[in-house]
Formats: C-alpha cells, sequence, structure tokens
C-alpha cells in the first residue's frame, strides 16, 4: 500500500530458516539498525518518488542458501545462491549462508555482514543500482557510510 513520501516505512526482519542459529537479541540489534538505517536510505534516494519513499513497510526475511538460490531462479532467471535480493514492493531477503561464507572470506564479523546486505537492499529499494562499475562504487561507499553510523 502507497504512503506519504514524508512518512518512512516499518521495517521488520524475520528469521526463515533454520541453518544458523540466529540468537534473538541479534534479530532485535538487526531490526533496531535497519529502522535506524531506513530514513539514511531515503536521505540518499536517487529520486523523490523511490520505491522505498512508497512504501509503508519493508519486510527483510533472513533465509537459506537453497531458499534464496529458489528466488534467484524463479524471479531473476539466474541459478544459484546470492547474497541479497530485493523486490520494489518492500521485501528484501538475505541469505545466512552467504554471509557467513562471505564475512569468513572477507574478515568481517558475520553479523556486520548480516546489517551490510540489509544496507544495500534498502539502498536498491531507494532507487540505486549496482549493475555499472560506477554504480557499485557509489552503492559501496553510500553503504559503508550508513553502516558506520547504525552499526
Amino acid at each position: 500500500m502507497a504512503s506519504s513520501r514524508y512518512q518512512t516505512p516499518e521495517l521488520n526482519v524475520y528469521c526463515h530458516q533454520r541453518v544458523v542459529d540466529l540468537s534473538p537479541e541479534l534479530m532485535l540489534r538487526l531490526e533496531l539498525a535497519g529502522r535506524a538505517a531506513l530514513p539514511k536510505a531515503l536521505a540518499v534516494a536517487t529520486c523523490p518518488d523511490s520505491a522505498l519513499s512508497r512504501l509503508d513497510e519493508v519486510e527483510v526475511s533472513i533465509i537459506d542458501d537453497a531458499t534464496i538460490a529458489d528466488v534467484h531462479l524463479r524471479f531473476m532467471d539466474i541459478a544459484g545462491a546470492t547474497d541479497v535480493i530485493t523486490f520494489d514492493h518492500g521485501e528484501i531477503h538475505i541469505s545466512v549462508e552467504t554471509a557467513r561464507s562471505q564475512a569468513a572470506e572477507f574478515g568481517n564479523a558475520f553479523e556486520r555482514e548480516l546489517m551490510l546486505y540489509l544496507v544495500h537492499g534498502l539502498l536498491h529499494l531507494a532507487g540505486h543500482e549496482d549493475a555499472t562499475d560506477s554504480g557499485r562504487a557509489l552503492m559501496d561507499q553510500l553503504q559503508l557510510s550508513i553502516l558506520k553510523e547504525v552499526w
């Protein structure tokens, strides 16, 4: 449902996987940090009428690699798991397994990696794209700046 441009959407985080144990404290921290990141993502939206500005709610689902691979194939026609998939109607799907493996590969804390993906999804809803080198560089810069403020 559409909302006023001046209203920040509600953000809720749900755990829909059983592969990695996520504590209630971590889930709450992700949700609170995500809520703090929302107005920051709106502030850097590519246009005043971005998907994020029109939403009443953003639903973040923490899922496993098998589930995100299914979503990836069904909706984007790309085989295999990925880190985060964002839909303009306000859904952000984050793979907990990919976050865990990427965190280990890049020397990041697992929890921070999850939050990085959440911010990345918010930036997509704010109209940013990472299909080009310049778009990816801008998104990297914005997400690290927002992450530094809220995490």
